[in-house]
């Protein structure tokens, strides 16, 4: 499938949009830095869905919401937009879906993921992945532990798949997994309106938002806000009124709220439901 190169106005706004201020190459040293910045500056979250609405994957949209208009978004939005700034600095990438790995469950292949192509092989890169994003690539070809600016991954190679852990508080926790069959834009479409219609779908039933900082992560799940704090503690708050969560959303997560129908009314069935 192909996608449509930022224009020089647009990758400078993306640039801004994450605080990126180097001179990219089209090398692993830049894809490094990127994949940092984004999560950083670049919240997760499912606003959209939550209130009723199936995010649209068209990638002027996609690119006035998370870039322009101070949103965040979910996989399928957040790696189109890395993948269109990467292939605009002449990196060669494929698109990919994984199985997200939940105990006792059969899970569809409705994550986003890129295997992008560099100067020290094809890495794996993934800036969607709700309060588990990684902030840095993985070498696809690399044994065991890799380090990233949070807590260690790795990549193990399964028959015809790849198994994707991360290690949480010195125990390795898989979190997806996926094979290199290449995916259509029919493909993408189909599992966006699937996670996002869907009436088991933790995307329309709970509210879900985090954003990555220096320090940890923060993860918003209803009404409990948690951080976890690098190789350390976690914290957890519980939050008790549609005015804390709407701070929450938008000086701790970094949401521009303004432009979302139906919030409201979701908050405050949300509390009275608790």
């Amino acid at each position: 499938m192909s996608y449509t190169l930022m224009s020089p106005a647009e990758l400078s706004r993306y640039f801004a949009r994450i605080g990126y201020h180097g001179s990219p190459q089209a090398d692993l040293a830049t894809l490094h830095a990127l994949h940092y910045l984004h999560p950083l500056a670049i919240p997760f979250e499912n606003l959209d869905s939550w209130c009723g609405r199936t995010p649209t994957l068209d990638e002027t949209a996609v690119f006035a919401k998370l870039v322009d208009g101070g949103r965040g978004g979910y996989c399928f939005e957040h790696n189109q937009l890395f993948l269109r700034a990467l292939l605009t600095l002449g990196l060669g990438a494929q698109t990919l879906a994984a199985r997200v790995i939940v105990p006792a469950q059969q899970t569809p292949r409705t994550h986003k993921v890129l295997l992008v192509q560099t100067n020290e092989g094809a890495c794996l890169t993934d800036v969607g992945f709700g309060g588990m994003t990684m902030t840095a690539p993985l070498q696809l070809s690399m044994q065991g532990e890799q380090a990233t600016p949070h807590e260690p991954w790795q990549i193990e190679k399964i028959a015809n798949e790849y198994l994707v852990s991360a290690k949480v508080k010195a125990e390795w926790s898989a979190k997806f997994r996926f094979s290199l069959e290449p995916q259509t834009a029919r493909d993408y479409d189909m599992a966006n309106w699937f996670v996002a219609t869907h009436p088991a779908s933790i995307f329309t039933n709970d509210l879900i938002a985090a954003r990555v900082t220096a320090e940890g992560r923060y993860a918003l799940l209803n009404t409990r806000l948690m951080f976890h704090r690098n190789h350390h503690s976690s914290e957890q708050r519980d939050l008790t009124s549609p005015a804390e969560l709407k701070q929450v959303l938008t000086q701790v997560l970094g949401i521009n709220l303004t432009s979302i129908t139906g919030l409201d009314a979701k908050l405050a069935k949300l509390f009275a439901a608790d």
